[in-house]
């Protein structure tokens, strides 16, 4: 292999094992802000949960209390019918009818919204306990985090002066392409296939595929413009 390419592939190496330790710390924060998303949104849901259950709560506390006049009213109609007591006998016994009717309407209305707050109360504990599992999983998480975020720490400070070592050993040319490919997140090297490059798909000439696998010179595909690498020396 030509020496220039060795150190681009050995710098390649480095930088492969800085964005895999950066990759897996990225994805522990990002599993406790996860997790920090779902325990505002669950809070957000208990709230609106409790201001639905108060105004459900106030409809039945009116519902009750327009029920007890009704049952006031339909009571003392009854009383007036039963002991003859009354002048226009027909227009208490209608109004009893229709008290009658609207005491009938009113429990069932006053039992409706008892259902809907016994529903929601139970909604709500279950909007807790989702809560509280949610906390512990969050505690669980940020530990991970923390702990494990060390060892990551630790690899990256381990390879980041392999690394830089590498990349000031770099030509001042090579180095500003192989930083082009790093900021474009592209990978900048290619392994020859049998006639084309792997990445990008274009032919290889057979002179260039000479020089490539002799290690007398340094290719770049004319097609992706990454480094060529030898099929064997990739493997290894």
């Amino acid at each position: 292999m030509h020496p220039d390419l060795d150190l681009l592939v050995r710098l390649w190496g480095h930088d492969e094992r800085v964005d895999s330790a950066r990759a897996r710390a990225a994805a522990l924060k990002a599993d406790v802000g996860r997790i920090e998303e779902e325990i505002r949104s669950i809070g957000e849901r208990m709230s609106d949960l409790a201001k639905e259950l108060a105004h459900v709560g106030q409809q039945e506390a009116e519902a009750s209390r327009t029920l007890g006049r009704y049952i006031e009213r339909r009571d003392r109609a009854a009383v007036l019918l039963k002991g003859g007591q009354v002048l226009d006998y027909t227009a208490v016994q209608k109004q009893l009818d229709q008290c009658t009717a609207l005491v009938d309407e009113l429990e069932s209305q006053v039992l409706e919204f008892m259902e809907q707050r016994e529903e929601m109360v139970e909604r709500g504990s279950a909007l807790e306990a989702q809560q509280e599992e949610a906390k512990d999983a969050k505690g669980r998480a940020h530990e991970r985090w923390v702990v494990d975020g060390r060892v990551i720490r630790s690899e990256i400070e381990a390879v980041w002066p392999l690394r830089q070592a590498a990349h000031d050993e770099l030509n001042r040319e090579l180095a500003t392409k192989y930083d082009s490919f790093r900021a474009r997140g592209m990978v900048p090297l290619a392994v020859m296939g049998d006639e084309a490059c792997t990445q990008c798909h274009v032919v290889v000439h057979g002179q260039i595929r000479i020089e490539v696998n002799s290690g007398r010179r340094l290719h770049q595909c004319r097609g992706c413009g990454r480094w060529l690498v030898p099929a064997v020396d990739a493997e290894e």
